[in-house]
């Protein structure tokens, strides 16, 4: 019988735990779990949320983690409400026996911060329960546990996940992408700055168009996992999909890949 072994990964949002779901999911022939508490392993029985929760705000999103498994290792991956990442993942780990991880890693955004910047910021946070927490963007240790850090779009650049979707959409949806463009940047500044749109908005716009098309009246979260953004051909299109796969093998200790 081969023991379990566990990661943890942490993101900063819906989207981006999504996103990874898909990775492993397709690409890397995970299964996603899905049963009741009576089902759930013991390790991952302190991530269970309590409703309400100590604020008493009774319309808090859970922070229940997604678990996905094979026979050999179970994932967890916990969205920490953006900027609190930090604080509420530490919060958990300092509820379970983390020594016992087999990974613990972080996938984060950019945002207009540099890759390196946000690195310091993670290594910062995470330092107390895993000193050799990496400092840079794309980092890796293989120690015990395996420790990463991945800043989307592509550990150099300034961006968020949407920045990549793009890149995958032109690849997966070309037709799709063209015409959300267009209808995009038919928006004058004037209107932008009306509106109120942030950095990486028109992105984020533009793979909402998309997804509205593919799902109407879904979410983006949906439409990542379920249409074609994260595949077998965009994996092999786009570099930067394809880095943070290997990151992922690398730090889950996965040598085959299973594009399904």
């Amino acid at each position: 019988m081969v023991d379990q072994r566990y990661a943890l990964i942490g993101v900063e949002g819906n989207h981006d735990q999504a996103f990874l779901c898909r990775i492993l999911h397709k690409l890397l022939g995970f299964n996603k779990f899905d049963n009741t508490t009576s089902d759930l392993d013991i390790f991952w029985r302190k991530f269970v949320p309590i409703y309400p929760p100590k604020s008493g705000r009774l319309y808090m999103r859970l922070d229940m983690p997604t678990i996905l498994y094979t026979s050999g290792i179970s994932v967890a991956i916990y969205v920490g409400e953006g900027s609190k990442l930090i604080t509420n993942l530490s919060a958990k780990l300092s509820d379970i026996d983390h020594s016992a991880l087999l990974a613990f890693g972080i996938v984060a955004d950019a945002d207009k911060h540099t890759p390196s910047k946000v690195a310091e910021m993670y290594h910062a946070g995470f330092k107390e329960f895993f000193p050799n927490f990496p400092d840079k963007p794309g980092v890796l240790t293989k120690n015990s546990p395996r420790l990463g850090l991945h800043v989307l779009p592509d550990n150099s650049s300034q961006g968020v996940l949407d920045t990549l979707l793009c890149n995958c959409g032109k690849s997966a949806y070309p037709e799709f992408m063209q015409r959300a463009e267009l209808y995009i940047n038919q928006f004058s500044e004037e209107e932008i700055r009306r509106i109120g749109w942030k950095p990486f908005d028109r992105e984020k716009a533009i793979v909402a168009t998309v997804a509205s098309v593919l799902k109407p009246g879904k979410t983006n979260t949906v439409s990542i996992t379920d249409n074609n953004w994260v595949c077998s051909e965009t994996v092999v299109a786009i570099p930067e999909l394809s880095s943070i796969l290997l990151f992922l093998k690398e730090l889950l200790a996965i040598d085959d890949v299973v594009m399904l």
